[in-house]
């Protein structure tokens, strides 16, 4: 078995920052690899059964390869092209599109940190062994409406926000917005924040 390459040419960072985080999360976080153009998306799994991505600089061996998140981090600190085994069947199902969203609304920061602070302060209070329920997960805390669309963002989207430091904090630079754009494509839902972007499926598969 050969392992994936990657030639990254910028934005090891922030890939950094968002690999560390997942791998905090859960130990056995995948991460799948897309092409754009000079650009590559990274997507990881999250404990949240949504997606995470951010983009950075250079060419991947193989389009959408997957390789655990762990690999990929421990490669990355090392300045190593060579970025772990092939991982395909440990993805869960298709990635979102690549193109076709529609911007329904943009939302301040400000609201997602206070949703994550109330839920988090229910997790506690109702959280057992396997961590929050999942009718908090689940349960929309935010609807927002555009003339054409509608998106209904669950607990579980918030939490991924920041729980792998998607928004900025209070001493960030003035220079970083402090705004989310919501847009849909089909069944997905896409937030995108200042350091990274969250996807949840609204069909049958969560992926």
């Amino acid at each position: 078995m050969i392992p994936e390459t990657l030639a990254l040419r910028g934005g090891s960072p922030g890939l950094q920052a968002l690999l560390g985080r997942a791998v905090g999360l859960d130990a056995s976080s995948s991460a799948r690899l897309r092409q754009r153009g000079e650009d590559f998306e990274v997507f990881v799994t999250t404990p949240f059964e949504v997606v995470a991505s951010r983009r950075a600089t250079g060419t991947i061996g193989r389009d959408g390869a997957v390789v655990g998140a762990h690999d990929l981090l421990e490669a990355l600190q090392n300045e190593s092209s060579e970025i772990g085994m092939p991982r395909d069947p440990n993805w869960p199902g298709a990635l979102p599109p690549m193109e076709g969203f529609s911007l329904v609304d943009t939302i301040p920061v400000t609201v997602v940190r206070e949703l994550a602070d109330q839920g988090q302060a229910l997790a506690r209070q109702f959280s057992g062994p396997l961590g929050p329920p999942a009718s908090l997960l689940n349960q929309t805390v935010l609807t927002v409406n555009s003339e054409e669309h509608e998106a209904e963002i669950p607990m579980r989207m918030i939490f991924t926000c920041t729980a792998l430091g998607l928004i900025p904090g209070f001493a960030a630079p003035i220079d970083i917005p402090r705004h989310l754009r919501v847009s849909v494509s089909g069944r997905w839902v896409r937030v995108d924040a200042p350091f990274g972007s969250v996807y949840r499926s609204t069909g049958l598969s969560l992926f």
